[in-house]
């Protein structure tokens, strides 16, 4: 026996014991950070060290490596955020912030208390700087990741693992019946190219405004665009509609809690459109991005990608399809 093999083997018996849950994979809605939703290896399980991105790893799990800091385990925030999918920074006020397209997390040298999503969590022991990068411990992973992404907290190291294909699960992953073109009448608040007599209609100026930021460049953790004269896909929206009367939290998947739900197929110009960020390590039920539904299947919205910046989009692409997840509209003021 070779230590490869040993090595193998013990990865072997370790997926082995790991239960697949269908209803932890969909959401995770019950995962404490330990074991919940992961994905049974098959074969050698292929490990990896830190700083490869988790494009690479099609099977096997990504292992990030824990050090010990005053006799307690603890990870590095850029390895955890690459490892999840995340993007990770530090930010003008001095925190750390993750997330998709704006910041869902931040935390603060010698906190003991994370900010996710504005709430405030607790964590077992107080960040730690080292030269450039944060560390938190990582016992307390579960409490602000745990919905988000599947893992187990092992001696020395976080073992975060795929979740599984439509193929493994017997699922086809499309779980609304989307429409290739949308209605054409839809409504008091579509706008037109040439409507006169809707210039009065709060949508319809706020479309017009949100269109004279075309080309304002993206910032992942976005300071108010007072500041910084950029934008993230919230602080975009958020931006636009705290001028008519609409006052909505920071982040995407705080927005996507406010409103008046409404169907794909029923959206109005002005609807606030949710998606997920996809990634092979992390959930596909929570909001990662959001944009302005504008009438006749656009959107604009502030994204890194395809363009840098604020940008219209056509949501009938697939992409845009299959990642959408729910709309909220809500009341704007003239």
């Amino acid at each position: 026996m070779n230590d490869q093999w040993l090595t193998w083997r013990r990865t072997s018996l370790l997926a082995s014991a790991i239960v697949l849950s269908a209803s932890g994979i969909a959401g995770c809605a019950n995962n404490t950070g330990n074991t919940v939703g992961m994905k049974k290896q098959s074969g050698t399980v292929k490990i990896h060290s830190s700083g490869q991105a988790p494009a690479d790893l099609n099977e096997g799990r990504h292992v990030v490596k824990a050090r010990t800091i005053h006799n307690t385990d603890y990870v590095a925030l850029d390895e955890v955020s690459k490892a999840v999918g995340y993007n990770g920074k530090w930010l003008k006020d001095g925190s750390y912030g993750i997330g998709d397209y704006d910041v869902a997390y931040k935390f603060r040298t010698g906190d003991s208390t994370a900010v996710m999503r504005e709430k405030a969590v607790k964590l077992p022991a107080p960040a730690v700087k080292e030269g450039n990068r944060l560390f938190v411990p990582s016992a307390g992973l579960g409490d602000w990741l745990g919905k988000e992404a599947a893992f187990s907290v092992e001696p020395g190291q976080v073992s975060f693992f795929p979740k599984p294909t439509a193929k493994e699960t017997g699922e086809t992953g499309a779980t609304l019946d989307f429409k290739d073109k949308l209605p054409k009448a839809e409504g008091k608040f579509r706008v037109k190219a040439n409507a006169d007599n809707q210039t009065d209609n709060p949508a319809y100026s706020l479309l017009e405004k949100a269109k004279k930021y075309i080309g304002v460049k993206y910032d992942f953790g976005a300071e108010p665009y007072s500041q910084s004269g950029k934008f993230d896909c919230s602080s975009f929206t958020n931006y636009l509609f705290s001028q008519y009367g609409v006052n909505l939290p920071r982040t995407a998947d705080d927005q996507a809690q406010l409103g008046k739900s409404v169907s794909r197929d029923e959206l109005q110009a002005g609807d606030l459109l949710f998606f997920y960020v996809p990634g092979r390590f992390k959930s596909n039920n929570k909001v990662g991005h959001v944009g302005i539904y504008m009438g006749d299947g656009n959107m604009i919205h502030s994204c890194p990608e395809p363009k840098d910046g604020v940008q219209i989009t056509d949501i009938n692409k697939p992409f845009w399809k299959e990642t959408f997840l729910s709309a909220k509209r809500f009341d704007l003021k003239g």
